[in-house]
């Protein structure tokens, strides 16, 4: 797999990595730091699609498409491997497991994506967020990144409001609930977890398992 790394890079905090629409068959791994997935709509209203952690993979329709449809920024510092699109689509024809091993990717992505829109859809502000702490903190313990009931979590109320779709004085809100219900606490850039199972009880949250992909770059 060595062949398709190009090069390494490091990003300060709040830059923008890639820019939507960028004609460039490129895509990543993020070595270490936290970033985010967004799109604009107008130009000004921001949704974020998701939270990179490290050991992502990002921009697996550019080597297909060409183009990226999203903007990736860092939230953190960040450091990052670029890889060559062009090698990728060689290493489909040679080896089967690594497409197998994409469209899992793909498959869990989606399933994901599915998710969130559920969430968004259907679950009450403080659900949300609860979900999307709880989603959070499996996938940094997948990766050895978290401590038995607590995590780091880098982001701000601007940040949370982006990802659950409410205003940031909803979000102080859904956090004072979170606290006052003993489920989780966020404080100095940690998250805290507290009572677990009712917390998963109330937004209804099953974790997936993670992808095999990761393995393989």
């Amino acid at each position: 797999m060595r062949s398709i790394k190009f090069e390494q890079s490091s990003f300060p905090a709040r830059m923008d990595i890639v820019s939507a629409g960028e004609a460039r068959p490129m895509l990543f791994t993020l070595f270490s730091g936290w970033a985010f997935r967004y799109m604009m709509l107008d130009g000004r209203a921001r949704q974020i699609m998701d939270v990179l952690l490290p050991g992502d993979l990002v921009g697996l329709q550019s080597p297909i498409t060409g183009r990226i449809r999203h903007s990736v920024r860092s939230i953190t510092p960040v450091s990052l491997c670029l890889l060559d699109g062009e090698g990728f689509r060689e290493l489909f024809d040679r080896y089967a497991e690594l497409s197998e091993a994409l469209v899992a990717t793909l498959l869990y992505e989606e399933h994901r994506a599915d998710t969130r829109l559920l969430m968004l859809g259907r679950l009450r502000p403080t659900q949300r967020l609860a979900y999307l702490f709880l989603e959070l903190f499996d996938r940094l313990d997948r990766r050895g990144h978290a401590e038995p009931d607590s995590c780091e979590l880098p982001l701000t109320y601007e940040h949370l409001a982006d990802l659950v779709g409410v205003s940031r004085s909803q979000v102080g809100a859904s956090l004072l609930d979170l606290k006052q219900r003993g489920w989780a606490t966020l404080a100095d850039g940690r998250l805290m977890i507290g009572d677990r199972a009712q917390m998963s009880a109330s937004c209804r949250y099953q974790p997936l398992p993670d992808p095999a992909i990761r393995a393989l770059i």
